[in-house]
């Protein structure tokens, strides 16, 4: 709010602001001014009263004013129409007065400040200004600016931003622009109905079309772009009275006769249209004159020949009912019209539209699709285009708002159905907002049997008429090669294409190296048949150039190998060559002592009889890089095939080492990533100890991704019996168990060659012993890959004696890929490399030799969703679909079944989640499978352990929202080794 008596210049927000702020020029008035649309508010407040008159002459007085400091400001993309003035004492909650003022683009002679003149009447006449006054009424409260221009549809296609009320030559090619600004994005729904009333209201028969744009301030590409279509009601009228259709006749007719002070109401039976007249004098109902209403009705109908309508009767009845029906009303007199003059015309539309006729199909369509006349010609309604190919009817819907699927789709499927075209199977329908190319929906229905290979590609439906590329860019914006369409591109790429694949064959065929096909007779080379007999010895030519180049070839890789490694052995040799250091070693006996079993020592038990250890400390190395180490020295020694899954690679190497080793473990681990990281075998085995279960060995064999099929593909069929310990624990929760969701862990597994030789009965077993569900008739076939494998090695080796470059393949493809990275590093700037690459990766990232993966991360929401995204469950992918009836209940059943069968105990264990992860979605989510589980338990024999709740307000025990943290994975285990509801005692003893 401004003071009048304040001369701060930095306080005046703006210059509309400033410009109020030195017209006022009186003491104690405080000023608030808004810009809503094209019209500015002043608010004026005292605490006296002020006089509207002056105030409103002060502003009549600078509005006049073309020069000096207090000229009003004109900004030409956001012009002002009217400025609203309000007076108000301070504290009132009301204005006292309001006064209106309009502003004019030229001069103004308007004394009247309260007199707001209507700008319909000018905007008819087609001033772009006045048209622009006109919509802005409406919109300003929005906060939407209107802006209108008009464009000739011509050569050049200008724009004229004002055209005179007054002139007489209007073309009829042109459209009228109308671009809304505002600060905000303004909703399609919300301005499109009413502006496109507005502008068929004013009934502007210069125009063709008219396009609203709608933009936010500031930017220069539209938000959305409406085609308006201005026909004049009168026109539509007529287009459909031409067809026949009742209601229309009836609404032309009433037009020519009210100025008769006459009526007429209509209805048809059969080629006969019913016309009946009444009339009223001062409200009450009298005879209409006959030969008055005769000769005004005669000519309108004889004008428009309405389609199938042979004759009209007309009566003159005295009623004031309204009824369609004969028997209510007794006619005074009739009178006899007969109205067709050719044969066509007696055919209805419905008929046409049976014999093929579109233009007759598109009437019936578009009368279904618009049964409310007055809303049809307010807004134009549902308009159709209609297009064949081959046996299917192709029809688009648009109207200024898209039109519902349903409103269309199945009204206009049920109409064709029953009209039953001729040759045609079927028809597709699609529905878009006028302006636009691409349709929005698509709905197809076959009236009979179609054998299709493909789906129907979508014809070119135009935006408009004429003009498309103005319509769709917005003014001002170039259009680069509107004509060029995306199948253009393609057409022209796949014709440079086929002429170089052209050129390529013609070439081979040259070479008399190759023949051309039969069903490319075009590729042969026209040659005689003395040259055509020649193709053998060419070939024979060619074989032996080719052989002799690749013995040529192989002799200098050859060559350049020897001298490259001769090159770096030359160093080595002569060092080699030097007179050693000498070394002194001391004396060892490797016999036993005779004094061995003595008590060389004292009886503290320093050296104990035994195995000699030697022990290595390499502090440079942490113990979870030995153990990541080992794991990858695993999968690398493992025979197994992948299962397109790196962790579970890795796990199963590991796991069978540790089987080979020390045999199965005491209890094993299952479940997703969440058993991964919140179990620590180290810490459970600490723990069951304590409680006097000594010497167990746990294993975490978790898995990320892990769903209940895939766990029961590793416990049922990737393991053996003799692999299993007698307690499972599976540690996971109610995600793994979504059927409604792609389980995309056990698709890529079911891809994998691991999963394959699975099915064949042909995956590797260190242990000798067959997995559950392998076949052993597919030995024969392990046995015949192995004798091609061993006839391929023979044929390498001895091929290899011949070549001078095969001894040496390892160094040749070691300096080929040398060269390779020199000439990349040069040509691709690299970023630095971290001198260790096991520091250079996460310490938290490797899994210990237990399978265990410690995070010591802490979440905090504050800084966590800083970095992530908050997903709620009703977007989790997880969830999605939720359902547990399904595949995965299905492996969780196989899987229980297969546990009793070999005596083994399973224990599902529904691990910790955040208060910060459990949203109402997930909450009821989570009941859902608590219930289920518990239901699972008391049917199947399933020990089922909830800690949904055990760390719900401790953030720091997880590492993100779901998962937790060692910290976490020590009070889980730690808490499972006291459950006394786990059969500990099993393990004891195996």
């Amino acid at each position: 709010m401004l003071d009048v008596d304040q001369r701060n210049l930095k306080d005046r927000p703006s210059s509309l602001a400033q410009w109020a702020y030195d017209v006022i020029g009186q003491p104690g008035v405080y000023l608030r001014v808004r810009l809503r649309g094209n019209n500015l508010h002043i608010l004026c407040e005292s605490h006296q009263a002020l006089a509207a008159h002056a105030i409103v002459n002060r502003f009549l007085k600078a509005l006049k004013v073309r020069q000096g400091t207090v000229q009003f400001p004109i900004e030409l993309e956001n012009p002002i129409y009217q400025i609203t003035i309000y007076g108000r004492r301070a504290k009132n909650p009301r204005p006292d007065w309001i006064k209106h003022i309009r502003v004019k683009a030229t001069s103004t002679d308007n004394t009247n400040a309260s007199l707001v003149i209507s700008n319909e009447s000018l905007a008819r006449s087609g001033s772009p200004e006045a048209i622009a006054r006109y919509l802005s009424a409406n919109l300003s409260h929005l906060g939407v600016s209107v802006k209108v221009l008009i464009q000739e549809l011509g050569a050049g296609g200008q724009f004229v931003s004002n055209v005179e009320p007054n002139q007489e030559s209007y073309s009829c090619n042109r459209r009228l622009w109308v671009v809304c600004t505002s600060n905000y994005s303004p909703d399609l729904s919300l301005l499109a109905e009413p502006l496109v009333e507005q502008l068929r209201a004013l009934q502007l028969k210069e125009f063709r079309d008219a396009a609203v744009c709608a933009q936010v301030s500031g930017e220069t590409n539209p938000e959305w772009t409406l085609r308006v279509d201005l026909t004049p009601a009168e026109e539509m009228l007529e287009d459909w009275a031409c067809w026949g259709d009742v209601q229309a006749i009836a609404r032309i007719l009433d037009r020519e006769l009210t100025p008769l002070g006459m009526q007429v109401r209509a209805f048809q039976k059969e080629a006969t249209l019913h016309l009946f007249c009444l009339a009223s004098v001062d409200g009450k109902p009298t005879v209409p004159d006959k030969p008055v209403a005769v000769n005004a009705i005669a000519p309108v109908l004889e004008s428009i020949a309405p389609q199938g309508i042979k004759a009209a009767a007309i009566y003159g009845v005295e009623s004031d009912r309204f009824s369609l029906e004969l028997e209510p009303e007794k006619p005074l007199w009739v009178d006899w019209l007969n109205l067709s003059t050719s044969e066509e015309e007696t055919l209805s539309a419905f008929s046409l539209a049976q014999q093929g006729k579109y233009d007759a199909l598109t009437f019936l369509l578009e009368r279904l699709l618009n049964p409310d006349l007055d809303r049809w010609l307010a807004t134009g309604g549902i308009h159709l285009k209609i297009r064949r190919k081959d046996d299917l009817l192709h029809i688009m819907s648009e109207a200024p708002l898209c039109p519902s699927q349903v409103q269309v789709g199945p009204p206009i499927a049920r109409f064709l159905r029953q009209l039953a075209l001729p040759n045609i199977a079927g028809v597709r329908i699609y529905g878009r907002r006028t302006g636009v190319t691409s349709p929005s929906w698509n709905y197809g229905v076959d009236f009979v049997a179609r054998r299709r290979l493909v789906p129907e590609a979508t014809p070119e439906f135009a935006a408009s008429d004429a003009c498309v590329s103005d319509l769709v860019a917005p003014p001002g914006e170039s259009v680069l090669r509107p004509d060029l369409t995306e199948n253009d591109l393609k057409e022209g790429l796949q014709k440079v294409s086929q002429g170089i694949v052209r050129t390529i064959q013609h070439c081979l065929c040259y070479s008399q190296l190759f023949i051309p096909t039969l069903d490319n007779k075009a590729l042969s080379v026209r040659r005689s048949g003395l040259e055509n007999s020649q193709g053998a010895k060419v070939a024979m030519v060619w074989g032996i150039l080719g052989l002799l180049l690749t013995f040529q070839a192989d002799w200098l890789m050859g060559q350049l190998v020897r001298s490259r490694t001769n090159f770096h052995r030359a160093p080595t040799s002569a060092a080699t060559e030097g007179t050693p250091a000498s070394m002194s070693l001391p004396q060892l006996s490797l016999q036993r002592d005779s004094n061995w079993g003595a008590d060389n020592f004292n009886g503290s038990g320093f050296t104990r009889e035994g195995a000699t250890s030697i022990i290595i400390d390499d502090s440079s190395t942490s113990e979870r890089v030995s153990a990541a180490k080992i794991a990858a020295l695993a999968v690398a020694r493992s025979p197994n095939p992948s299962f397109n899954n790196q962790l579970l690679d890795q796990k199963l190497a590991l796991y069978q080492h540790r089987f080979l080793q020390s045999g199965p473990p005491d209890v094993l681990i299952m479940g997703s990533s969440r058993a991964l990281r919140g179990i620590d075998p180290v810490t459970l085995q600490d723990a069951l100890a304590a409680q006097g279960y000594s010497d167990i060995e746990v294993f975490n064999f978790g898995v990320n991704g892990a769903t209940a099929q895939v766990v029961d593909l590793i416990i049922r069929r990737v393991l053996t019996p003799d692999q299993l310990p007698k307690l499972i624990i599976w540690a996971d929760g109610a995600r793994a168990f979504n059927s409604g969701r792609v389980d995309t862990t056990y698709n890529a597994i079911a891809s994998s060659d691991g999963y394959q030789q699975l099915n064949a009965g042909t995956f590797p077993n260190r242990t000798g012993k067959n997995s559950s569900g392998t076949n052993s008739t597919a030995q024969p076939l392990a046995v015949l890959q192995h004798t091609h494998q061993a006839l391929d090695e023979t044929l390498n080796h001895s091929l290899g004696n011949l070549s001078s470059a095969y001894s040496q393949r390892d160094e040749l493809k070691s300096l080929l890929r040398n060269q390779f990275v020199t000439v990349l590093k040069q040509a691709i700037p690299q970023a630095p490399t971290p001198p260790n690459p096991e520091e250079a990766l996460g310490e938290e990232e490797f899994i210990d030799f237990d399978g265990f993966l410690p995070l010591s991360a802490r979440f905090d929401p504050a800084k966590y969703y800083q970095n992530h995204p908050r997903v709620k469950g009703a977007y989790d992918s997880n969830y999605q679909s939720f359902q547990l009836r399904g595949e995965q209940d299905k492996a969780l059943e196989s899987l229980l079944q297969f546990a009793k069968a070999h005596d083994i105990n399973i224990v599902f264990v529904n691990l910790p989640l955040t208060q910060d992860y459990l949203d109402p979605v997930r909450s009821n989510y989570e009941k859902q499978f608590q219930q289920y589980m518990h239901t699972t338990a008391i049917e199947q024999g399933l020990i089922f352990r909830d800690l949904s709740d055990l760390l719900l307000n401790e953030p720091d025990y997880f590492s993100d929202p779901s998962h937790l943290n060692r910290y976490g994975a020590y009070e889980v285990s730690n808490y499972l080794a006291q459950d006394p509801m786990i059969p500990w005692s099993l393990v004891v003893g195996n």
